[in-house]
């Protein structure tokens, strides 16, 4: 319940804050995320608009089943306020509370499409020669309303970010 509260209070802070700003940045980054859960690959994508201390974005997440480990098959899109934590120039740290949409396949099981806030926590070092960044993320997302599925999932990724 804390992270609820926390997640609430950071996104309706941010969200202000960057709708004031971004019209006036107008730069795009996109990242790319990849890891592994118990051997179950785990991938997504993610789009800003961005402002010099945040930005707007949207996000689609993608866990592969793994039935023998008990890994969840997971489908995740939503949409996202970036609040950057750290913008030095060589690291970067970033905040991304948000809302989306989740199918999770649990066993076997018909799919439940859930409806929750996510949250997205990482840390990027910034390449040479403005080739991007490379670093590690935390994504979380959570099921507010169906009780027959797990009420949240997390994942931990590398992701590559660039600029265009």
């Amino acid at each position: 319940m804390k992270k609820l509260v926390v997640v609430l209070c950071l996104l309706s802070s941010s969200v202000s804050f960057a709708a004031r700003n971004v019209a006036s940045y107008g730069g795009k980054t996109a990242s790319i995320n990849l890891g592994m859960n118990s051997s179950a690959l785990n991938i997504g994508g993610r789009l800003e608009f961005d402002d010099a201390q945040g930005a707007l974005g949207a996000y689609l997440f993608l866990q592969t089943e793994k039935k023998d480990a008990g890994i969840p098959q997971v489908l995740s899109f939503g949409a996202h306020s970036m609040l950057r934590l750290v913008e030095a120039s060589n690291v970067s740290a970033f905040l991304a509370p948000g809302i989306g949409i989740s199918m999770i396949k649990m066993d076997g099981a018909d799919d439940k499409t859930v409806v929750g806030a996510s949250f997205r926590y990482g840390a990027q070092f910034k390449l040479p020669n403005g080739a991007g960044a490379l670093g590690l993320e935390r994504f979380e997302a959570w099921n507010w309303f169906d009780e027959d599925t797990s009420s949240s999932v997390a994942f931990t990724s590398a992701v590559y970010s660039f600029n265009f």
